[in-house]
């Protein structure tokens, strides 16, 4: 398996990967210790959140691309590699790790509600402006909002949340959105530096 496959194919994994460890969480953790059940469980739901984006319907890239930014170049400005390298870092390595550090404090894993609810309300306002789907959509209707937003009632009902870790929370989901949409918008200077250069 090349890197070159993966940059193609990875969010085909998603579903089976999704389905996998639902499993392994059901097996694993405690689903007594309700809220440390409810922080993993995002990982499996964001993984159906990205094969409906990326795989099935699919398409998020040339909505962005076409639909977001009015570009026709299917490469800006996102590509497969840039898609690749803007979901991998934050839900393949960062939720499951901070998850699991959320064993040893609840508090490491109380920004990933909040980042799930706050990319699913993105989709929520992108189809309310454009008046019609986007992908990532159905799921962040049916399972982002909804359990992510239980994740929080359950979190702040059963344990007593100082307000630093909030705003630390909340903070963190907000940055990773914001270093998404700079890096997003740079690939989009660089098609327009690019475009007049070919003009000149």
């Amino acid at each position: 398996m090349s890197i070159k496959w993966l940059y193609k194919n990875w969010a085909k994994l998603c579903l089976i990967l999704s389905i996998i460890t639902t499993l392994i969480i059901f097996l694993v953790v405690k689903t007594n210790d309700i809220v440390l059940f409810l922080i993993f469980i995002q990982i499996p739901i964001y993984l159906l959140h990205q094969f409906e984006e990326h795989a099935w319907p699919g398409g998020f890239k040339n909505y962005v691309n076409k639909q977001i930014f009015k570009v026709s170049d299917t490469n800006y400005p996102l590509n497969d590699i840039s898609v690749f390298w803007v979901n991998i870092p934050i839900i393949w390595i960062l939720m499951p790790l901070f998850a699991g550090l959320s064993y040893i404090n609840l508090f490491f894993g109380l920004w990933i509600p909040y980042f799930a609810v706050i990319n699913s309300l993105t989709h929520v306002v992108a189809a309310i402006v454009k008046r019609e789907y986007n992908p990532g959509l159905a799921v962040s209707v049916i399972l982002g909002i909804p359990v992510g937003l239980y994740t929080l009632w359950i979190f702040y009902a059963l344990i007593k949340v100082p307000l630093m870790f909030t705003f630390l929370s909340i903070l963190a989901a907000v940055l990773m959105h914001l270093i998404l949409i700079i890096f997003i918008r740079r690939r989009y200077a660089e098609f327009k530096s690019n475009t007049l250069s070919d003009l000149q």
